[in-house]
Protein backbone atom coordinates (compact mmCIF):
# COMPACT_ATOMS: atom_id res chain seq x y z
CA UNK A 1 0.00 0.00 0.00
CA UNK A 2 0.98 3.81 -1.07
CA UNK A 3 2.73 5.52 1.90
CA UNK A 4 3.34 9.23 2.14
CA UNK A 5 7.23 10.15 2.79
CA UNK A 6 7.35 13.30 4.73
CA UNK A 7 9.99 15.81 5.13
CA UNK A 8 12.21 15.05 7.20
CA UNK A 9 13.72 17.23 10.65
CA UNK A 10 17.29 17.46 8.93
CA UNK A 11 18.54 20.05 11.97
CA UNK A 12 17.24 21.12 15.22
CA UNK A 13 16.11 24.67 13.74
CA UNK A 14 14.46 23.17 10.67
CA UNK A 15 10.56 24.17 9.90
CA UNK A 16 11.24 24.06 5.81
CA UNK A 17 12.92 22.41 3.68
CA UNK A 18 13.63 23.05 -0.24
CA UNK A 19 13.83 19.62 -2.26
CA UNK A 20 17.53 20.68 -4.25
CA UNK A 21 17.10 17.30 -6.61
CA UNK A 22 15.64 14.01 -6.10
CA UNK A 23 18.63 11.21 -6.37
CA UNK A 24 15.68 8.49 -7.25
CA UNK A 25 12.71 9.50 -9.69
CA UNK A 26 9.58 7.97 -9.93
CA UNK A 27 9.51 4.31 -10.30
CA UNK A 28 13.20 4.00 -9.45
CA UNK A 29 13.83 1.33 -6.64
CA UNK A 30 15.85 1.89 -2.93
CA UNK A 31 17.23 -0.14 -0.52
CA UNK A 32 17.56 1.05 3.32
CA UNK A 33 19.96 3.61 3.66
CA UNK A 34 20.22 5.21 -0.06
CA UNK A 35 19.90 8.68 -0.62
CA UNK A 36 16.54 9.77 -1.91
CA UNK A 37 16.83 13.55 -2.12
CA UNK A 38 19.36 16.55 -1.10
CA UNK A 39 17.46 18.45 0.49
CA UNK A 40 18.56 22.43 1.67
CA UNK A 41 17.19 23.38 5.16
CA UNK A 42 17.90 26.56 7.42
CA UNK A 43 21.24 25.18 8.14
CA UNK A 44 23.25 22.95 5.12
CA UNK A 45 22.01 21.19 1.83
CA UNK A 46 21.95 17.49 3.34
CA UNK A 47 21.35 14.05 2.21
CA UNK A 48 17.81 12.35 3.12
CA UNK A 49 18.02 8.43 3.23
CA UNK A 50 15.75 5.92 2.92
CA UNK A 51 14.70 3.82 6.23
CA UNK A 52 13.64 1.12 4.40
CA UNK A 53 13.31 -0.43 0.84
CA UNK A 54 10.87 0.10 -1.66
CA UNK A 55 9.82 1.94 -4.63
CA UNK A 56 9.54 5.92 -5.77
CA UNK A 57 5.51 6.10 -6.99
CA UNK A 58 4.84 9.73 -6.79
CA UNK A 59 7.12 12.42 -6.29
CA UNK A 60 4.72 15.55 -5.06
CA UNK A 61 7.01 17.94 -4.19
CA UNK A 62 9.82 18.90 -7.17
CA UNK A 63 13.17 19.86 -7.32
CA UNK A 64 13.19 23.48 -6.12
CA UNK A 65 10.05 23.29 -4.33
CA UNK A 66 9.54 23.81 -0.33
CA UNK A 67 7.43 22.14 2.03
CA UNK A 68 7.31 22.15 5.92
CA UNK A 69 8.54 20.03 8.20
CA UNK A 70 6.11 16.80 8.02
CA UNK A 71 4.67 17.88 4.85
CA UNK A 72 4.28 14.86 2.58
CA UNK A 73 7.01 15.18 -0.51
CA UNK A 74 6.55 11.40 -1.83
CA UNK A 75 4.46 8.62 -2.45
CA UNK A 76 6.49 5.08 -2.42
CA UNK A 77 5.33 1.44 -2.30
CA UNK A 78 6.00 -1.69 -3.76
CA UNK A 79 7.01 -1.99 -7.35
CA UNK A 80 4.81 -2.36 -9.68
CA UNK A 81 1.95 -0.25 -7.51
CA UNK A 82 0.25 2.58 -8.08
CA UNK A 83 -0.06 5.79 -6.22
CA UNK A 84 -3.74 6.57 -5.83
CA UNK A 85 -5.47 8.80 -8.57
CA UNK A 86 -5.84 11.95 -6.59
CA UNK A 87 -1.85 12.00 -5.51
CA UNK A 88 -1.08 14.73 -8.21
CA UNK A 89 0.09 18.40 -8.86
CA UNK A 90 -2.48 19.92 -6.08
CA UNK A 91 -0.19 18.46 -3.45
CA UNK A 92 3.47 19.48 -4.84
CA UNK A 93 3.21 22.54 -2.16
CA UNK A 94 1.23 21.63 0.81
CA UNK A 95 3.85 23.80 2.80
CA UNK A 96 4.80 26.92 0.69
CA UNK A 97 1.14 28.53 1.94
CA UNK A 98 -0.19 25.99 4.87
CA UNK A 99 1.17 28.08 8.03
CA UNK A 100 0.82 31.06 6.30
CA UNK A 101 -3.78 29.96 6.13
CA UNK A 102 -3.52 27.96 8.97
CA UNK A 103 -5.98 29.83 12.18
CA UNK A 104 -3.69 31.06 14.87
CA UNK A 105 -4.34 28.49 16.76
CA UNK A 106 -2.84 25.91 14.62
CA UNK A 107 0.38 27.60 14.15
CA UNK A 108 0.80 28.00 17.87
CA UNK A 109 0.41 24.66 18.48
CA UNK A 110 3.61 22.98 19.58
CA UNK A 111 5.75 21.74 16.80
CA UNK A 112 6.02 18.18 15.49
CA UNK A 113 8.58 15.98 17.08
CA UNK A 114 11.92 14.95 15.66
CA UNK A 115 11.72 11.83 13.39
CA UNK A 116 13.54 8.92 13.81
CA UNK A 117 15.91 9.38 10.02
CA UNK A 118 19.38 8.54 10.56
CA UNK A 119 21.93 11.35 10.46
CA UNK A 120 22.42 12.66 7.84
CA UNK A 121 25.80 14.42 6.42
CA UNK A 122 25.90 17.54 5.90
CA UNK A 123 27.16 19.72 2.74
CA UNK A 124 27.61 23.01 4.41
CA UNK A 125 26.72 24.53 7.63
CA UNK A 126 26.08 27.94 9.38
CA UNK A 127 25.40 28.78 12.82
CA UNK A 128 21.24 28.53 13.46
CA UNK A 129 19.53 31.75 13.46
CA UNK A 130 17.77 34.43 15.17
CA UNK A 131 14.60 34.92 17.46
CA UNK A 132 14.55 32.17 19.66
CA UNK A 133 16.48 29.14 17.51
CA UNK A 134 18.78 26.97 18.90
CA UNK A 135 21.93 27.95 20.45
CA UNK A 136 20.27 31.40 22.00
CA UNK A 137 18.33 31.68 25.55
CA UNK A 138 16.63 28.59 26.77
CA UNK A 139 13.54 30.73 27.74
CA UNK A 140 13.06 32.30 24.21
CA UNK A 141 10.42 29.95 23.39
CA UNK A 142 8.97 31.23 19.98
CA UNK A 143 6.64 30.07 17.51
CA UNK A 144 7.72 29.91 14.19
CA UNK A 145 5.33 32.38 12.62
CA UNK A 146 5.87 34.87 15.34
CA UNK A 147 9.53 34.78 14.42
CA UNK A 148 9.14 34.82 10.85
CA UNK A 149 6.71 38.18 11.60
CA UNK A 150 9.45 39.07 14.38
CA UNK A 151 12.36 38.74 11.38
CA UNK A 152 10.40 40.84 9.17
CA UNK A 153 9.67 43.26 11.40
CA UNK A 154 13.42 43.85 12.73
CA UNK A 155 11.76 43.46 16.04
CA UNK A 156 14.12 41.83 19.04
CA UNK A 157 12.30 39.06 20.77
CA UNK A 158 14.59 38.72 23.49
CA UNK A 159 13.19 40.98 25.89
CA UNK A 160 9.90 39.06 25.70
CA UNK A 161 11.69 35.91 26.85
CA UNK A 162 9.57 33.59 28.76
CA UNK A 163 6.75 36.52 28.73
CA UNK A 164 5.22 35.16 25.80
CA UNK A 165 1.00 34.92 25.88
CA UNK A 166 1.72 31.16 24.62
CA UNK A 167 1.89 27.96 26.76
CA UNK A 168 5.04 28.40 29.07
CA UNK A 169 5.92 32.24 27.90
CA UNK A 170 5.82 30.85 24.59
CA UNK A 171 5.95 34.02 22.24
CA UNK A 172 3.20 33.53 19.46
CA UNK A 173 1.38 35.37 16.94
CA UNK A 174 -0.57 37.98 18.45
CA UNK A 175 2.95 39.28 20.86
CA UNK A 176 4.41 40.03 18.11
CA UNK A 177 1.13 41.90 16.56
CA UNK A 178 1.10 43.77 19.87
CA UNK A 179 4.02 44.88 19.17
CA UNK A 180 4.04 46.03 16.15
CA UNK A 181 0.72 47.97 16.77
CA UNK A 182 2.71 49.57 19.69
CA UNK A 183 5.15 50.48 17.60
CA UNK A 184 7.97 47.81 18.82
CA UNK A 185 9.51 47.28 15.21
CA UNK A 186 13.25 48.31 14.94
CA UNK A 187 14.17 51.92 13.23
CA UNK A 188 15.82 52.09 10.24
CA UNK A 189 17.58 55.25 9.39
CA UNK A 190 15.56 57.73 8.22
CA UNK A 191 12.57 56.97 10.29
CA UNK A 192 10.75 52.93 10.87
CA UNK A 193 8.92 53.49 7.39
CA UNK A 194 11.95 54.36 5.51
CA UNK A 195 12.17 51.63 2.72
CA UNK A 196 15.34 50.50 1.83
CA UNK A 197 17.83 51.85 -0.75
CA UNK A 198 17.51 50.70 -4.02
CA UNK A 199 20.36 49.20 -4.93
CA UNK A 200 22.64 50.68 -8.38
CA UNK A 201 21.71 50.43 -11.77
CA UNK A 202 23.07 47.00 -13.02
CA UNK A 203 23.10 45.33 -10.13
CA UNK A 204 22.05 41.57 -9.70
CA UNK A 205 19.61 40.78 -7.17
CA UNK A 206 20.40 37.20 -6.08
CA UNK A 207 18.24 35.49 -3.54
CA UNK A 208 20.17 33.95 -0.38
CA UNK A 209 20.42 30.15 0.51
CA UNK A 210 18.96 28.98 3.46
CA UNK A 211 22.81 29.10 4.82
CA UNK A 212 23.19 32.44 3.82
CA UNK A 213 20.16 33.73 5.04
CA UNK A 214 20.88 31.56 8.66
CA UNK A 215 24.38 33.46 8.81
CA UNK A 216 22.67 36.70 8.67
CA UNK A 217 19.93 36.50 10.75
CA UNK A 218 22.11 34.89 13.26
CA UNK A 219 24.79 37.07 13.39
CA UNK A 220 22.80 40.03 13.03
CA UNK A 221 21.19 38.24 16.23
CA UNK A 222 24.56 38.02 18.07
CA UNK A 223 25.30 41.74 17.95
CA UNK A 224 21.96 42.87 19.00
CA UNK A 225 21.71 40.51 21.83
CA UNK A 226 25.75 39.54 23.35
CA UNK A 227 27.08 42.42 24.92
CA UNK A 228 30.31 42.01 22.96
CA UNK A 229 33.90 43.16 24.63
CA UNK A 230 37.10 42.87 22.81
CA UNK A 231 40.88 42.04 23.97
CA UNK A 232 43.50 42.45 21.72
CA UNK A 233 47.08 41.14 21.85
CA UNK A 234 50.43 40.57 19.60
CA UNK A 235 52.41 37.46 20.39
CA UNK A 236 56.06 36.55 19.39
CA UNK A 237 55.25 33.71 17.48
CA UNK A 238 58.89 32.82 16.90
CA UNK A 239 59.54 29.88 18.48
CA UNK A 240 56.61 28.22 17.76
CA UNK A 241 57.32 28.56 14.30
CA UNK A 242 61.01 26.56 15.47
CA UNK A 243 58.85 23.92 16.97
CA UNK A 244 56.67 23.61 14.57
CA UNK A 245 59.71 23.23 11.82
CA UNK A 246 60.81 20.60 14.19
CA UNK A 247 57.72 19.06 15.03
CA UNK A 248 56.89 18.67 10.70
CA UNK A 249 61.02 17.62 10.08
CA UNK A 250 60.48 14.44 12.21
CA UNK A 251 57.02 13.02 11.89
CA UNK A 252 56.67 11.19 8.68
CA UNK A 253 54.01 12.34 6.04
CA UNK A 254 52.54 14.38 8.84
CA UNK A 255 52.15 18.71 9.32
CA UNK A 256 51.46 20.29 11.96
CA UNK A 257 49.81 23.63 10.96
CA UNK A 258 49.81 27.09 13.00
CA UNK A 259 46.13 26.77 13.67
CA UNK A 260 47.26 23.48 15.45
CA UNK A 261 49.20 24.49 18.22
CA UNK A 262 46.34 27.58 18.07
CA UNK A 263 44.22 25.41 19.07
CA UNK A 264 46.06 23.36 21.48
CA UNK A 265 47.20 26.83 23.13
CA UNK A 266 43.54 27.96 23.20
CA UNK A 267 42.04 24.17 24.84
CA UNK A 268 44.91 24.16 27.70
CA UNK A 269 44.20 27.88 28.64
CA UNK A 270 40.17 27.30 28.65
CA UNK A 271 40.70 25.09 31.09
CA UNK A 272 42.96 27.40 32.96
CA UNK A 273 40.19 29.63 33.21
CA UNK A 274 37.35 28.14 33.67
CA UNK A 275 35.30 31.88 34.66
CA UNK A 276 36.05 32.97 30.60
CA UNK A 277 35.17 29.20 29.62
CA UNK A 278 31.15 29.05 30.66
CA UNK A 279 28.10 30.48 28.92
CA UNK A 280 25.50 32.50 29.62
CA UNK A 281 22.48 30.94 29.36
CA UNK A 282 18.71 31.66 30.83
CA UNK A 283 20.30 34.04 33.49
CA UNK A 284 22.99 31.62 35.03
CA UNK A 285 26.58 30.08 34.04
CA UNK A 286 26.59 26.98 32.58
CA UNK A 287 30.86 25.43 33.07
CA UNK A 288 32.27 23.14 30.89
CA UNK A 289 34.20 20.29 31.66
CA UNK A 290 35.97 20.16 28.16
CA UNK A 291 37.08 22.50 25.32
CA UNK A 292 34.67 21.71 22.28
CA UNK A 293 36.76 24.14 19.96
CA UNK A 294 35.08 25.35 16.52
CA UNK A 295 37.26 25.66 13.46
CA UNK A 296 35.90 27.94 11.16
CA UNK A 297 36.52 26.77 8.03
CA UNK A 298 35.34 28.98 4.59
CA UNK A 299 33.61 28.07 1.70
CA UNK A 300 33.26 28.95 -1.64
CA UNK A 301 29.38 29.99 -0.58
CA UNK A 302 29.47 30.50 3.12
CA UNK A 303 30.93 29.43 6.66
CA UNK A 304 30.96 26.11 8.30
CA UNK A 305 32.47 25.16 12.20
CA UNK A 306 33.42 21.93 12.57
CA UNK A 307 34.12 21.01 16.62
CA UNK A 308 36.97 18.94 17.67
CA UNK A 309 35.65 17.46 20.44
CA UNK A 310 37.49 17.69 23.87
CA UNK A 311 40.54 19.41 22.38
CA UNK A 312 42.35 19.78 26.20
CA UNK A 313 42.34 15.91 25.93
CA UNK A 314 44.29 15.73 22.73
CA UNK A 315 48.40 16.19 21.42
CA UNK A 316 49.30 18.77 18.62
CA UNK A 317 49.52 15.66 16.58
CA UNK A 318 46.19 14.00 17.65
CA UNK A 319 44.42 18.11 17.06
CA UNK A 320 46.43 17.85 13.32
CA UNK A 321 44.90 14.63 12.18
CA UNK A 322 41.52 14.89 13.86
CA UNK A 323 41.19 18.55 12.43
CA UNK A 324 42.61 17.96 9.03
CA UNK A 325 39.62 15.21 8.97
CA UNK A 326 36.86 17.59 9.86
CA UNK A 327 37.91 19.61 7.20
CA UNK A 328 38.28 17.52 4.49
CA UNK A 329 35.05 16.37 5.18
CA UNK A 330 33.78 19.91 5.56
CA UNK A 331 34.54 20.60 1.90
CA UNK A 332 33.47 17.40 0.57
CA UNK A 333 30.06 17.91 2.41
CA UNK A 334 30.57 15.27 4.58
CA UNK A 335 30.28 16.03 8.51
CA UNK A 336 27.32 14.98 10.83
CA UNK A 337 24.90 17.06 12.27
CA UNK A 338 26.64 16.49 16.08
CA UNK A 339 30.01 17.38 14.06
CA UNK A 340 28.86 21.09 13.78
CA UNK A 341 26.80 21.53 17.17
CA UNK A 342 27.96 21.85 21.07
CA UNK A 343 31.34 24.02 20.64
CA UNK A 344 31.87 25.89 23.80
CA UNK A 345 35.12 28.43 21.88
CA UNK A 346 36.22 29.30 18.09
CA UNK A 347 39.26 29.71 16.85
CA UNK A 348 38.82 32.11 13.43
CA UNK A 349 41.97 31.80 11.74
CA UNK A 350 42.58 34.36 8.52
CA UNK A 351 45.69 34.92 8.88
CA UNK A 352 46.48 32.50 5.38
CA UNK A 353 44.57 35.87 3.55
CA UNK A 354 46.91 38.18 4.62
CA UNK A 355 44.56 39.74 7.03
CA UNK A 356 46.49 42.13 9.78
CA UNK A 357 43.98 41.50 12.69
CA UNK A 358 40.03 41.40 13.05
CA UNK A 359 36.83 41.24 15.39
CA UNK A 360 35.39 38.25 14.99
CA UNK A 361 31.08 37.63 16.04
CA UNK A 362 30.67 35.16 19.37
CA UNK A 363 28.13 32.45 17.99
CA UNK A 364 25.98 31.83 20.99
CA UNK A 365 25.77 30.06 23.50
CA UNK A 366 29.34 29.96 22.86
CA UNK A 367 30.92 33.13 25.15
CA UNK A 368 33.92 33.73 23.16
CA UNK A 369 35.62 33.60 19.80
CA UNK A 370 39.27 34.16 19.10
CA UNK A 371 40.31 36.03 15.84
CA UNK A 372 43.58 35.45 14.35
CA UNK A 373 45.70 37.53 11.87
CA UNK A 374 48.67 36.90 10.33
CA UNK A 375 52.30 36.70 11.17
CA UNK A 376 54.72 38.90 10.07
CA UNK A 377 58.37 39.71 10.40
CA UNK A 378 59.23 43.00 12.27
CA UNK A 379 62.29 44.40 14.12
CA UNK A 380 61.32 44.71 18.20
CA UNK A 381 63.66 45.38 20.69
CA UNK A 382 64.56 42.07 22.77
CA UNK A 383 66.82 42.42 25.73
CA UNK A 384 68.48 45.68 24.40
CA UNK A 385 68.85 44.57 21.04
CA UNK A 386 66.71 44.73 18.26
CA UNK A 387 65.69 41.49 16.12
CA UNK A 388 63.58 40.55 13.83
CA UNK A 389 60.53 38.23 15.46
CA UNK A 390 57.64 37.01 13.72
CA UNK A 391 54.65 38.71 15.19
CA UNK A 392 50.64 37.84 15.16
CA UNK A 393 47.69 40.24 16.21
CA UNK A 394 44.50 38.67 17.71
CA UNK A 395 41.46 39.54 18.83
CA UNK A 396 39.28 37.60 21.71
CA UNK A 397 35.56 38.79 21.35
CA UNK A 398 34.07 38.35 24.99
CA UNK A 399 30.31 38.02 25.82
CA UNK A 400 30.08 40.40 28.77
CA UNK A 401 27.72 38.64 30.61
CA UNK A 402 29.38 35.25 31.27
CA UNK A 403 33.29 36.62 31.93
CA UNK A 404 34.40 40.33 32.69
CA UNK A 405 36.75 42.12 31.28
CA UNK A 406 40.16 40.69 33.59
CA UNK A 407 38.45 37.12 32.79
CA UNK A 408 39.05 37.87 28.99
CA UNK A 409 42.51 39.21 29.49
CA UNK A 410 43.42 36.65 31.59
CA UNK A 411 42.63 33.39 29.41
CA UNK A 412 44.43 35.86 26.40
CA UNK A 413 47.71 35.82 28.47
CA UNK A 414 47.06 32.32 29.09
CA UNK A 415 47.02 32.05 25.32
CA UNK A 416 50.21 34.32 24.64
CA UNK A 417 52.02 32.29 27.05
CA UNK A 418 51.43 28.84 25.88
CA UNK A 419 52.27 30.24 22.48
CA UNK A 420 55.42 32.16 23.23
CA UNK A 421 56.62 28.74 25.23
CA UNK A 422 55.74 26.28 22.93
CA UNK A 423 57.42 23.59 24.83
CA UNK A 424 54.48 23.57 27.39
CA UNK A 425 52.13 22.48 24.32
CA UNK A 426 53.73 19.61 24.17
CA UNK A 427 53.10 18.57 27.74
Amino acid sequence: MAEELVMPRLSDTMEQGTIGRWLKREGDAFAEGDVLAEIETDKALMEFQAYDSGTVLKILVDDGESADLGAPIALVGEAGEQAPADAGKAEKKPAKKRKREDSAAAEEAAPAPAAREPEAPVRAAAAPSGNGRAGGSAALRVSPIARRMADQAGIDLAPLAGRGSGPEGRIVKADVERLVKDGGAAEQPGGADAPAAAPPAGSELRDLTPMLKAVAARMAHSKQTVPHFYVESEIDMTRALELRKELNDGLDGERVSVNDLIVRACAMALIDHPQAHRSYVDGRHAYHAHADIGIAVALDDGLVVPVLREADTKSVRQISRETKDLVARARDGQLRQREIEGGTFTVSNMGMFDVANFEAIINPPESAILAVGGTVPRAVPVDGDIRVRSLMRVTLSCDHRACSGADGAKLLQSVKRYLQAPSLLLA
